[in-house]
């Protein structure tokens, strides 16, 4: 080659690389949307369990940048066109791709187009939670957790009840103290859905649906009775149905000092009782049996995909739903691994049917008395509940006064 040819062939050269060198392209953004209705295990407004959980996702996915928002301000439950939940779901500039939601508002979500299909892996989850996340044979969400009503209680002879009646004989008998079981049933979402886990109690085979209509089923509302009124005090009031133990923690503080002999709630209160008394023994725990048997039932919670969120943006959101129902991430929520070391866990149940079979689950004495209730779980209706829920509150509220 003549030696007066090189320049050219050398800025042809350069030239070539220019073309097919191409620009860093920044993260795709994913903004996601978490429950804050967990124990915020290190005290920090979830800032640990966010960074934890941003960097573990984007480690694996260096393309997206995601956002994980914790925001007990936004109401995820607000279904009015124009809400906040809408927003969430759209296509402005408050809009999230994915959201962690309730499954008794799936059916509302799915009737208004706010959400779209999602692949779901049977086996996965616990059978009650695909049952859940399902509306027309069609999988609309991705579990995370179940929610189910139980009872804590020292008593030795807790397993042996059956029914409404047998629990607060039970618990009665236990101690002198004022309350026999403590709880919150007040609202339009707590006592309705109290009343429908009576229900279920009941009628062990019966759809939960069946238990929205009116007028309220006597047997069921006879047996729920027992169990509320074992809260009322000398004085004639009844703070667990009036308000008074609705906010904070006092149901759970109450219990752990003694001055209870059981309470109800959900699993994941039990961290506030050993928040409130770190030497308190780990209680016993059963489902509570509110009607005239016991036939556990579950909320369940899970991600949402926005139905704004196709392409490129879908298969992010599969990349993030992916990674949160991974049973080392379940199990990072759920024994604090976001907080300082000694801290409890958050006894939170997770959907994950895996979870519950690899460490430290397996070994975990509360996680494995969970699983003793939780086999032949139903589910909460995931159509019809909202509309429903104030009726039943005022029907309820009127028989139980």
């Amino acid at each position: 080659m003549h030696w007066r040819a090189l320049p050219w062939v050398l800025a042809l050269s350069l030239s070539a690389c220019s073309e097919t060198d191409p620009e860093p392209q920044d993260p795709r953004p994913l903004r996601v949307v978490l429950f804050p209705y967990i124990p915020d295990a290190a005290g920090d407004g979830f800032a640990s369990l966010k960074q934890r959980l941003e960097a573990d996702f984007e480690r694996k996915h260096t393309d997206i940048d995601v956002d994980i928002v914790f925001d007990a301000n936004l109401d995820v439950y607000d279904l009015n066109e124009g809400g906040q939940l809408s927003e969430l779901l759209g296509s402005g500039s408050n809009a999230a791709q994915v959201v962690e939601i309730d499954t008794l508002i799936m059916g509302d979500l799915v009737s208004k187009g706010w959400v779209r299909p999602v692949p779901l892996t049977s086996g996965d989850s616990h059978p009650a939670a695909e049952q859940a996340v399902t509306i027309s044979g069609q999988s609309y969400g991705v579990p995370t957790y179940l929610c189910s009503y139980v009872v804590y209680s020292h008593s030795p002879d807790l397993s042996s009840a059956t029914d409404g009646a047998s629990l607060v004989q039970i618990l009665s008998d236990y101690a002198p103290v004022a309350i026999p079981l403590t709880a919150n049933y007040s609202g339009s979402w707590t006592l309705p859905s109290s009343y429908l886990d009576a229900w279920a109690d009941t009628n062990p085979t019966g759809a939960l649906s069946q238990a929205l209509a009116l007028p309220l089923d006597a047997p069921t509302v006879s047996s729920f009775e027992t169990v509320v009124k074992s809260c009322t005090l000398e004085s004639g009031a009844n703070p667990c149905l009036d308000g008074t133990f609705s906010d904070g923690t006092q149901v759970e503080r109450g219990f752990a000092m003694g001055q209870a002999n059981g309470f109800m709630g959900y699993t994941e209160r039990l961290f506030f009782a050993r928040q409130a008394n770190p030497e308190m023994p780990l209680p016993e725990v059963i489902s509570v049996p509110l009607g005239t048997g016991s036939a556990p039932t579950v909320f369940v919670d899970a991600l949402v995909v926005n139905a704004q969120c196709t392409g490129t943006c879908a298969e992010d959101a599969q990349a993030f739903t992916d990674f949160m129902k991974d049973p080392a991430v379940r199990s990072l929520i759920a024994f604090s691994e976001d907080a300082p070391q000694g801290t409890s866990p958050r006894y939170l149940l997770q959907a994950s049917q895996a979870f519950y079979q690899q460490e430290p689950a397996r070994s975990d004495p509360m996680y494995q008395k969970y699983q003793t209730f939780l086999g032949g779980a139903r589910p909460y209706p995931n159509q019809g509940f909202p509309e429903n829920r104030r009726a039943l509150q005022a029907a309820l509220l009127e028989a139980l006064q």
